[in-house]
Parts: C-alpha cells; structure tokens; sequence
C-alpha cells in the first residue's frame, strides 16, 4: 500500500468528530482517488461519505483553488445538480467531505468517447457553462499559470538540479505562445471544469462532475479541449462532441483554434505533472500520467 492510499489516525478521529460518529464503528474504503488527493469513503450505519483528503508529506500542491474557495464553487454547482452536495471542508485536515454516490460509476477514457455518452457529456457541460457562480473565480491565465509550474521546477527542492531535455524546452517555448494566443482570443465568460479526465465524471443514471480545485473562469473551448485532449478523443469523437455541444449554433472557433488550446491543455497538463512530483516521494500515478501526456505531445 502506497502512502496515497492511506488515512492516519489522526485524521479518521478528527473528521469522526466533525461528523459526530464513532471511529470506532466507522468503515473506511480507500478509493482510487485524483493525482493529487487522497479518497476514501466512510460508512456508518447507514450512511456514506466521500472524503477528499490531500496527499500526506506532499510540499508543493499547484490547483487554483484552494478547498474552501472549491467548497464555495460545489455548492453552487450542487445546487445544479452537477456535483454531490458538500458536507463540509475541514481546514485542519484539509479534507473535502461530500455525499457519496452509492451506485455511481467512474468512467474511462473509453466510456468518454461512446458517442451517446458525448452526447451525455455535453449536455452536462452545457448545463455547467450555464451556472451563475455568484462570485468572482479566477479567470483563465494561461500565461501566468505556465510560469508559475515553471517556478515550481526552478525552485523546488527535488528539482534543483534537473535539466530540460531540447525537447522540454521546445515544448516551454511552444506552451508560453499558446498561452498567448489563448488570451487574445478567449475571454473569460464562463465558468469551467477545466479537469475532465475521465475519473472525474460519475454515472449513476445521470453525470456528475466532481474535483473543481482546477475550475476557473473561461471560455467553453477549455472544457471541450480539456474532454478532447485528457480522454485522447480522435477526430470523430472530436466531431460529436461538437456536434452535441452547439447543436445548430454556429460553433464560435474554428478547428486550428481547437487544435491550439487542445495542445495547449496537454502541455499545461504536462507540467502540471512534473510540478507535482517534486522528488521528495514517489508518485506513480501522476508518473503515468507525464507519460500519457509525453506521448500525445509527440
């Protein structure tokens, strides 16, 4: 068992507390959890929860939003019907506690790309840009975003020493231009997920959306670039996506515009993935992913 998949003692009697339930009579079931979190759900008689916790001894996290600020957001976007409601947020253990989905599925890249789960998604994301947040989330700064993951690799203590390989620094050079052009053509009108793996999106008959620590202010484009380009989706996928997003509306960006901010999101989300692992523990499944993104980047 790696140390992503474990839960203290500390913590389970802290939250036990804020949930005025027994730890002792408490079940605890690690779930695979995000790349940069800890998931776990906890029963007690009758009753569940899903409890988000950051990975332990982690030194650098780089999401947007901070979880009292994501908290804020999931109600918001719960009381859409988007997301699970939330529970509370716990400032000591940095926990995010939510209700848990007792017959919900986690899809995969596979199940993102089923034509009548593009169509599903769609809407889902359609209903999502619709939200009135009701206060003022980050905007989408690509340009800022990129530096600061290049800081953290300057700066970080298991970094000290590395050296960009010719191609790295290429792929610097090509997200800072991407970034630009991004900004000069993309206002920020809506809010986004901006994190659309597909461990991020939970069928029980309707779709759910969860982890909103990367949401932002944007233009739609990020959320479909981001479904296009973290789930693989080929050109037909690409296509339906489309299609099912705007129906009969007149798509407001052409494909060498989609093509730049799917680019984009892959090189954003590839030194987001060299920023987390800053060398002071292992982590294989953000490793795995650099190595997903490393391959569609080439």
């Amino acid at each position: 068992m790696t140390f992503e998949r474990v839960i203290y003692a500390d913590e389970v009697k802290h939250l036990c507390r804020r949930l005025k339930v027994d730890p002792k009579s408490v079940s605890i079931t690690s779930i695979s959890g995000g790349f940069s979190n800890r998931a776990f759900r906890f029963s007690y008689l009758n009753r569940n929860w899903m409890v988000r916790l950051p990975l332990k001894n982690q030194k650098q996290r780089v999401q947007i939003l901070d979880t009292s600020d994501e908290s804020r957001l999931l109600k918001i976007v719960a009381e859409a019907g988007l997301t699970p409601s939330v529970v509370f947020n716990d400032a000591i253990t940095g926990a995010l506690v939510t209700t848990y989905l007792k017959d919900a599925v986690t899809w995969n890249s596979t199940m993102v790309g089923q034509p009548e789960n593009l169509r599903r998604i769609a809407a889902t994301l359609r209903s999502l840009h619709s939200v009135d947040v009701g206060f003022r989330l980050p905007f989408f700064k690509p340009t800022m975003l990129c530096e600061r993951y290049f800081d953290v690799l300057r700066n970080s203590q298991g970094n000290k020493n590395r050296k960009f390989s010719v191609e790295q620094k290429r792929w610097q050079t090509d997200l800072k231009q991407l970034a630009v052009i991004y900004e000069k053509s993309f206002p920020p009108i809506t809010l986004c997920h901006h994190d659309l793996i597909s461990g991020n999106i939970l069928d029980s008959k309707q779709l759910w959306l969860v982890d909103f620590e990367y949401a932002v202010q944007a233009h739609p484009i990020l959320d479909i670039a981001s479904l296009v380009a973290l789930n693989g989706l080929n050109m037909h996928q690409r296509s339906l996506l489309l299609e099912f997003y705007f129906g009969e509306e007149l798509i407001p960006f052409n494909n060498s515009q989609l093509d730049n901010v799917i680019r984009l999101e892959q090189l954003i989300s590839y030194f987001w993935a060299l920023a987390q692992m800053n060398g002071s523990v292992k982590m294989p499944k953000v490793e795995g992913f650099a190595d997903s993104m490393t391959a569609m980047l080439r």
